[in-house]
């Protein structure tokens, strides 16, 4: 059962943020109402005018044709105001839609990585960014029907007004009809909102599949492992499900359908008995003409109106949504300090333990480790040992399950996500290159400065590279979007991406195995190559391979989760353990042998 939302509370804070963001959108409210709320008088009163004058003792072709432009005039200008307006307000009720999802994103980016894995918080994910990722749902949905809807309420006391004249009957038959329709709409609503969870997994799904299909990246597992009709199965059994939760939808609202066309028919036939009645009791026809319209038009503008409530009570709940993901402190794991300048990182884990969510396996129990400032610190282990872990809690993508991390003596938790983020230059092991300019793909969002990016292209040996492309800086990389984009070999994306790490200048460095895909003696080289570049930063270096120990002034060897070994190389290398044993397997590539099993 979904609980009732707080429909008027949600919408009255709607309403105050809109006119906090934009206070001009109150004076375009007030213009709209009255020209888009008179507009439709005219169209009621002209045929009477015009029947009146035609059906005279003494018509007059002139007194008829100035009827016509008298009236064709206000039409026109009001017609043409409201449009201006309405146009106006659009684009600014559209930028206040996009502030919301900025905030969405900004709020996605600081959560802690597990929640990617989540499926529950994927679903919710998914109802927050359905509220604000289109011009026809959600935030900017209701703010342009509530735009429009006092104008709505004023044609619609206009026609009462003169409807009444007739028959409150008539009246009544009207609101009934729409009454019924309104409330059969918000079920519909309703029913769709209850089953939103289903929709959205279903949706999720699709969504996936159809990355898989679209996504270059996969087009080589496909054609050698022959996937296409396996992929091709699971796609049509997720359209299936898909089909199937959104027919349940349909088939109540064609089921409602019937229901609000029965109380259609009554309203209608009330309003034409009691015409046809009044005109046989001497009712002209230039008042039937003006009744009938009145009429007519009453019940489109309060089924409009009826129509238009729902939408804002039924996409009011995605928005209550939205404020509930935005608010949701056990989402918040930021606090507000900013970030520490013009000074280097001490890093320490204080018997910190980790687990991944929804796991009983303990990566870390109770680890103890202090990276002073300036330190060259090497971490090493086999695949799976916990490095990149180490380096995610390091980095606040993951929050420890207990103990603490400390930054220059501060808690993590108590710097603001983004502040946190810009005191590290990190480069990972997947080196994403992207569809921009090689000047976007280094400053990505920084201000942007000419000699910098140029020095740092330099200090990675690319500036011969770039500056042989026609653009230079401003060429395009990948021919995904720019059928002339330039394609670097898999050293010179890494070399690409260290720049963009010593461009952000951050008060650490950390490399977490950039260079897995290249051999022993490719990964030594960047490795020193990058160490001569940080200068007197605190720098992690992190591999399965040890390329990057020698030259740091501390090795931490981490075995099944735990650190086992910790000194610098030549005392690890007296210890005679598993850091001797590594090094010793690992030496016979350095030296020319086959390299055997990797760590």
């Amino acid at each position: 059962m979904v609980k009732k939302y707080p429909i008027f509370k949600t919408l009255n804070r709607l309403i105050k943020e809109v006119y906090k963001k934009d206070k001009l959108i109150l004076l375009l409210v007030i213009s709209y109402t009255f020209f888009s709320g008179l507009l439709p008088i005219f169209s009621v009163y002209l045929p009477k005018f015009l029947i009146t004058e035609i059906t005279s003792t003494t018509p007059s072709l002139n007194e008829s044709i100035k009827i016509i432009l008298i009236f064709t005039g206000l039409v026109t200008i009001f017609g043409f105001l409201e449009k201006v307006i309405h146009s106006n307000a659009n684009p600014r009720l559209m930028l206040i839609r996009i502030d919301y999802l900025a905030k969405l994103f900004r709020r996605l980016s600081m959560l802690d990585y597990k929640y990617c894995e989540d499926p529950k918080f994927l679903d919710i994910h998914e109802d927050a960014i359905e509220s604000c990722s289109g011009n026809n749902n959600g935030f900017e949905m209701v703010m342009k029907t509530i735009f429009t809807l006092f104008a709505r309420f004023a044609t619609i006391i206009m026609y009462i007004i003169i409807i009444s004249q007739l028959s409150f009957l008539v009246l009544l038959a009207i609101i009934l009809s729409v009454s019924i329709s309104m409330v059969l709409s918000l079920a519909v609503k309703k029913f769709r909102y209850e089953h939103k969870n289903e929709l959205n997994h279903a949706s999720r799904k699709l969504r996936y599949f159809q990355d898989m299909t679209h996504d270059f990246s996969y087009g080589k597992d496909i054609r050698m492992y022959n996937f296409q009709e396996k992929i091709k199965s699971n796609y049509t059994k997720e359209i299936i499900s898909y089909i199937n939760v959104f027919k349940k939808i349909k088939n109540k609202e064609y089921f409602l359908g019937f229901i609000d066309l029965f109380f259609l028919l009554i309203s209608d036939f009330v309003l034409y008995y009691i015409l046809i009645s009044k005109v046989i009791n001497g009712l002209s026809i230039a008042d039937f003409s003006m009744y009938l319209v009145a009429s007519i038009s009453l019940a489109e503008a309060v089924k409009l109106t009826a129509n238009n409530t729902s939408i804002i009570i039924g996409e009011g709940m995605y928005i209550n949504d939205y404020f509930k993901f935005m608010e949701d402190m056990s989402l918040d794991n930021g606090g507000s300090l900013s970030r520490i300048m013009d000074d280097t990182l001490e890093i320490e884990f204080k018997n910190v333990s980790f687990k991944y969510p929804n796991t009983d396996n303990w990566i870390f129990q109770n680890l103890n480790l202090l990276i002073p400032k300036r330190q060259k610190l090497a971490i090493v282990g086999i695949n799976g040992a916990g490095k990149t872990t180490l380096v995610k809690l390091i980095l606040g993508l993951f929050e420890p399950t207990s103990g603490e991390i400390l930054i220059n003596g501060i808690n993590i938790k108590d710097f603001d996500k983004f502040e946190y983020y810009k005191m590290f230059s990190v480069v990972f092991q997947e080196i994403n290159i992207l569809s921009y300019t090689i000047r976007e793909n280094i400053t990505l969002g920084l201000e942007e400065g000419e000699k910098k990016i140029w020095d740092v292209l330099d200090r990675v040996g690319l500036k011969e590279k770039v500056e042989s492309l026609d653009k230079q800086l401003d060429n395009m990389m990948l021919r995904i979007i720019d059928e002339k984009g330039a394609i670097f070999s898999g050293g010179e994306n890494q070399k690409l991406a260290i720049a963009r790490a010593l461009y952000k200048d951050g008060n650490a460095v950390i490399l977490d195995e950039p260079t897995a895909a290249l051999d022993a003696l490719a990964e030594l080289e960047i490795y020193q190559g990058f160490n001569d570049l940080v200068k007197d930063k605190t720098a992690i270096y992190v591999s399965h391979r040890l390329a990057s120990t020698k030259f740091c002034d501390k090795i931490a060897l981490f075995k099944d989760s735990n650190l086992v070994e910790y000194g610098n190389h030549e005392e690890l290398m007296q210890l005679k353990k598993e850091y001797y044993n590594m090094f010793t397997i690992q030496g016979k590539y350095y030296q020319g042998g086959e390299e055997h099993e990797e760590y």
